[in-house]
């Protein structure tokens, strides 16, 4: 690496080289971006490059800006990073940078939110600030005290040039308005929602991590309100409706409401303990509730023939986003063998590895009979939403009960109606 440009960029500020070993994330840092970020493209730029941006730190090696770089170096095998050392006048205005210089990031509502949850005190701080700046004095002795206030003195020489916050004096008023335009969420109500309802996802993630982190990953796909919504239902049925969006039931509040409904009301199929389909211990617990005795499933050793029906169980490992895994727990049918097995879901195929399914043995007639007709009716577009769902539930058992079957009559029948309206127009 070239020291010489790379002093350049910041002719004003001292880069020095640190040894990587003596640098250590900043202790807030996790709590607001997580552990487990991508690091691949990083890699791949600095790799091709051969230069990164220097890190900024404390004193004592703590990094303030800059971990996903100190990642990507130790991965890469670097032994030392460029740095610029900075040195901060209080805690505030160290959360302050840390945040300030993340903003260069794309980063997810949640983790705006809890970067907002950081900067909070520190935003009732300069609302207190404004505000005693903006309030008339009457005498000298006022304003002497006033100039004397600690926080005032605190805070005037706050770092607030890296922001542009457009706030008017009105908005200025509210602590909430100050966090969310700090850290990019509109207006203070928006975060407002969205920080009760994280901490209500904290709380049940004590007891049920998963749930927990469907909750925060529904804010981040669909919206801070929908996340909102669900702190004002009550914990069991809010339970249902997660775990009915974690095993592929539903794919929304709305869709999950409707199903619980309808369930209800015809208790057409039963909703006791299903398992997560996200769960290594799924089809274990599969086995034993939803399996009939004379159908068994095997983890397959030698390449099954095309026709096989088999049942999704795509690792959790590695934990990289895999589109294919939110098909676990169902089952399907080998259309093609290869280096890869082709899997007929329905409304796609999947390219799998021979580990990523599990060979259901000695498939009983009327299983494959009703299978045949759930994958036909997957394939079509134009099934209804609730219909749907109850092709989703039946394919991810393997026996139904005669009210099911009914269901699936009906939602055939509705399928069929649609096909011949269509060809006699």
């Amino acid at each position: 690496m070239n020291t010489s440009q790379t002093q350049s960029l910041k002719s004003f500020e001292v880069i020095e080289y640190v040894p990587l070993n003596h640098l250590k994330p900043h202790p807030r840092n996790e709590a607001i971006y997580g552990r487990n970020e991508n690091l691949t493209d990083l890699m791949e730029a600095i790799a091709l490059k051969g230069y990164v941006r220097p890190l900024l730190i404390k004193t004592d090696g703590t990094i303030i800006s800059g971990h996903r770089r100190w990642r990507t170096l130790l991965a890469l095998g670097w032994e030392k990073a460029p740095v610029q050392v900075c040195h901060f006048e209080s805690e505030d205005e160290e959360l302050f940078i840390l945040i300030a210089e993340n903003r260069q990031r794309q980063q997810t509502t949640v983790q705006k939110i809890r970067e907002g949850m950081i900067v909070e005190p520190l935003a009732r701080k300069l609302r207190n600030c404004y505000a005693f700046q903006t309030t008339p004095r009457t005498s000298d002795s006022e304003i002497t005290v006033s100039s004397q206030n600690p926080q005032h003195s605190s805070m005037e020489n706050f770092p607030l040039a890296r922001f542009n916050l457009n706030l008017n004096g009105k908005q200025m008023q509210l602590t909430e308005n100050i966090v969310a335009a700090i850290v990019g969420l509109g207006c203070g109500r928006t975060y407002r929602k969205g920080r009760v309802a994280i901490q209500a996802a904290d709380l049940l993630h004590m007891d049920e991590p998963k749930l927990a982190e469907v909750w925060l990953e529904m804010m981040n796909q669909q919206s801070i309100d929908a996340g909102y919504q669900l702190v004002k239902i009550p914990g069991e049925k809010r339970k249902m409706i997660l775990d009915a969006i974690a095993t592929g039931a539903a794919k929304t509040p709305k869709q999950a409401k409707i199903l619980l409904k309808e369930q209800t009301i015809f208790n057409p199929i039963d909703m006791k303990a299903e398992p997560d389909s996200q769960s290594p211990t799924s089809a274990e617990n599969q086995s034993l509730t939803d399996k009939p005795d004379d159908i068994k499933t095997t983890q397959q050793e030698c390449t099954p023939a095309i026709g096989t029906w088999v049942i999704i169980k795509i690792p959790l490992v590695p934990k990289e986003r895999i589109p294919q895994r939110k098909w676990n727990g169902f089952w399907g049918r080998i259309t093609a063998v290869g280096m890869t097995v082709k899997v007929d879901m329905g409304s796609e195929i999947l390219s799998l590895l021979l580990s990523d399914v599990e060979v259901i043995e000695n498939p009983q007639p009327d299983f494959c009979q009703v299978a045949e007709r759930i994958l036909r009716l997957q394939r079509f577009d134009t099934v209804h939403e609730f219909g749907k769902i109850i092709l989703n539930r039946m394919q991810k058992r393997l026996s139904w009960d005669a009210a099911t079957l009914t269901y699936l009559d009906a939602v055939e029948q509705i399928e069929l109606a649609h096909r011949a309206i269509e060809q006699a127009f």
